[in-house]
């Protein structure tokens, strides 16, 4: 039988640096190839000569394409997550060769995590939903660009806040110069396109909301309070399976909601988040945590559950009262900014609870 050997790829745009080590020999092989899926695939030909192989590469703009590629030719190859990759504090010398060997013997001895491969069907949706908070991005920096150029001309609307229908009258009413009315109109129109180009995507998302991959979840979600369709598509297509998190705490640390902590001896120090997880997902549960200062009773919330499962609205029911309490607790004692973050936290458990909760379809639909 073939000896494994055990592969590690140091990835970019136009090259690949690979490293291969036998565990049992102790041999090592180095190559960089073309970052070209033939020419990859006639080198795993010829690597596969020294044994079976087990790759691996960091997750980065790469994505999972060359994964897919290696599996098609019945390679094995995951892709790791390089927030958990092992980095030894005195190494300052960064080199593709020297990346990929690093990456090989990590993999060898196992102290590397592979993230999960989401199907392409999933990659496209997720991709589909990051566009629009994409484009709401480019939005506010249009907004912020006409409102600082306005500033330095020592014009400012004292009619209420910005970029209501009121603002945008005014701003249609401006006496501007030629050159400043120019730029503002173009600011403005680019940023009419935009609005429609996210109705669109909205509309979009709403039908992909309505599959029935998405639909059960989606509507199980929109059972809690600060969460809303596009909100719960942005939670479910950044968790993937959520059977992969095993209890709530999980995802919250993937959420990179969990406080940090430095102990020594005796001594033990909690600080803030880690913000080392899902930005996106951690971004959503932070606005729906400012939901909660409200009190229990919805009226879009009782009509939510009067079309779910029992387990489901009482685990939503739970949530309503228990965040509210934990958010005004809190906020009586420390910065409304803390309370936020820790029921943005134990939010989080109840998206995993309600995702989780074993029934098997809604009450009625």
């Amino acid at each position: 039988m073939n000896s494994v050997v055990y592969g590690g790829l140091d990835v970019h745009k136009d090259s690949i640096s690979a490293c291969l080590i036998n565990r049992e020999t102790g041999a090592i092989f180095q190559e960089q190839v073309p970052n070209d899926q033939g020419r990859l695939l006639r080198a795993t030909r010829r690597w596969q000569k020294l044994g079976q192989l087990r790759l691996c590469y960091e997750a980065s703009g790469a994505g999972y394409v060359i994964k897919r590629w290696l599996d098609g030719e019945g390679i094995d190859c995951e892709v790791i997550a390089p927030s958990r990759i092992p980095r030894a504090p005195g190494d300052r010398i960064k080199t593709d060769r020297r990346d990929a060997r690093k990456l090989a013997q990590l993999y060898a001895a196992g102290l590397l995590s592979p993230v999960r491969t989401p199907s392409q069907e999933e990659e496209q949706v997720r991709a589909i939903v990051r566009l629009r908070d994409e484009i709401t991005r480019d939005m506010t920096r249009i907004k912020n660009r006409v409102l600082k150029h306005l500033a330095r001309l020592g014009i400012r609307f004292e009619g209420g806040k910005n970029w209501t229908q009121k603002h945008r009258r005014w701003l249609q009413k401006l006496s501007l110069h030629p050159a400043d009315a120019l730029i503002v109109n173009m600011h403005l129109n680019t940023l009419d396109h935009l609005e429609a180009q996210r109705q669109d995507l909205d509309e979009r998302i709403a039908v992909i909301a309505e599959e029935p991959a998405y639909r059960d979840r989606v509507q199980r979600l929109m059972c809690l309070r600060g969460i809303q369709l596009y909100s719960a598509m942005v939670l479910l297509t950044e968790i993937g399976d959520i059977s992969r998190f095993g209890t709530a705490p999980q995802l919250m640390s993937y959420f990179g909601l969990v406080p940090s902590e430095s102990s020594s001896g005796d001594s033990r120090y909690l600080g803030g988040i880690t913000k080392t997880g899902n930005s996106r997902a951690r971004w959503i549960l932070g606005q729906a945590a400012w939901n909660q200062t409200r009190r229990p009773g919805s009226e879009r919330l009782r009509k939510q559950w009067a079309t779910q499962a029992p387990e489901v609205v009482a685990i939503a029911r739970k949530a309503e009262k228990r965040l509210h309490q934990k958010f005004w607790r809190i906020a009586a004692r420390k910065e409304r900014t803390i309370a936020a973050t820790a029921v943005a936290r134990e939010l989080a458990g109840f998206v995993w609870a309600v995702l989780s909760a074993p029934c098997a379809q809604v009450a009625s639909s």
